[in-house]
């Protein structure tokens, strides 16, 4: 007899943990803690990728634009220089017509 109740409470010992089991993998979707950490890492290092991508684009428009405002810089100093002729007097004296 004291056989049969220990075979007894291995069962359903058993039985309540596979029910534990089976209630923690449903009510976690069939995902582990494990998997989720996994698949975080996963997805992170994605995105660290496609964030480093996007800030050598964003050193490359930074070095255009700075290239670009040089060119400007030099352009409105050329402009300065043209006003600065078209605004000098005629040398005998006379007006410009207007």
């Amino acid at each position: 007899m004291k056989g049969k109740s220990a075979m007894k409470q291995i069962i359903v010992s058993i039985v309540v943990i596979a029910l534990a089991a089976a209630v923690w993998f449903f009510f976690n979707g069939g995902v582990s803690h494990w998997r989720l950490e996994h698949r975080i890492a996963q997805e992170s290092a994605i995105i660290n990728g496609k964030m480093n991508v996007m800030d050598g684009k964003v050193d490359h428009v930074h070095t255009r634009m700075d290239t670009i405002e040089e060119k400007l810089d030099r352009i409105e100093g050329k402009l300065d220089r043209i006003l600065q002729v078209a605004e000098r007097p005629l040398q005998d004296g006379m007006k410009w017509a207007e």
